[in-house]
């Protein structure tokens, strides 16, 4: 019993798409074309979010610390940023290292042979994983005994929080502009679709069949034409975006500053979005546009 009412509007949803091949395709073609455009979309404003994370993260904070400073005040200070989960990564540089990149940077290294190397200060490079966190980071490590100074771009720092917030911003009212349109575009192919079968629907009222008998077969065809036109346009956006990533990619690592995210994660969030918004769309605009027909 239970099978036969679900086997009845699913084998005339598929009926009716094989029925009326025009209209399937066109409600189909247009559910791609705009899931294409928003995976487009939704590719850029991740990437675009990625890169400037990427690049809060290379302006490095230089921490400087007293001349002649005793081990354990170093032991000290690598133990706060280890402990610290904002601390993306850092280094230390000897006096001896800072020496050496110093002669190095001059056109005349021989200049400098009897400098010692006592008057050059322990030097850490630090990457965060939110530029926001600087001034705290700041504060807090400025406070341990034997640091001298904590040098950050606080002006650049600043910019790049500000600006990953209006990337999301950005991306969420492109999202919703994109899915208001793709809503009203494709409920209006499936109206069409409803409305070549309108004397098919009024048989169907005239011999006793419910308005929910009527409608579950026409969702469930919109959810059908939903889910292959999402998944059309999430092979083309996945199969671009292989492209662009094996060519602009080629040789770079996970740690470069212009990096994309990987095609794995990009391709399993775009099908996530096209599924949703495929079948969602598809099934919502059957039901608001047959509904005027099973009106009783």
């Amino acid at each position: 019993m239970i099978w036969s009412k679900i086997r009845y509007p699913l084998t005339e949803g598929l009926r009716s798409l094989i029925r009326h091949p025009l209209v399937t395709l066109a409600s189909m073609t247009t559910i791609t074309l705009m899931l294409v455009l928003m995976g487009a979309f939704t590719v850029f404003s991740v990437n675009a979010r990625h890169i400037m994370e990427k690049a809060g993260q290379q302006p490095p904070i230089e921490i400087t610390m007293e001349l002649g400073v005793y081990p354990t005040v170093l032991i000290e200070v690598e133990s706060a940023l280890k402990a610290d989960s904002n601390v993306l990564d850092f280094q230390r540089y000897s006096p001896q290292e800072n020496f050496n990149m110093f002669k190095s940077s001059m056109e005349n290294e021989d200049l400098f042979e009897d400098f010692p190397v006592e008057n050059i200060p322990y030097t850490y490079s630090i990457r965060l994983v939110d530029p926001d966190y600087g001034e705290a980071f700041q504060a807090q490590i400025s406070g341990i005994p034997g640091v001298r100074r904590v040098q950050l771009e606080l002006t650049v720092m600043r910019f790049l929080s500000k600006a990953i917030v209006w990337v999301n911003y950005v991306t969420l009212a492109a999202l919703l502009v994109l899915g208001v349109i793709a809503f009203f575009i494709i409920s209006n192919m499936v109206r069409v679709a409803v409305f070549s079968r309108a004397e098919e629907i009024n048989i169907m009222k005239y011999v006793g069949a419910t308005n929910l008998y009527i409608r579950v077969p026409y969702i469930l065809e919109g959810a059908i034409v939903g889910m292959l036109g999402a998944l059309a346009a999430w092979l083309i956006v996945g199969v671009t975006y292989d492209k662009i990533y094996e060519i602009l990619l080629a040789g770079a690592t996970p740690d470069d500053f212009l990096t994309l995210v990987r095609t794995d994660q990009i391709k399993r969030l775009v099908l996530m979005i096209n599924l949703v918004l495929g079948v969602g769309v598809g099934a919502v605009g059957s039901a608001v546009s047959v509904r005027r027909h099973v009106k009783v």
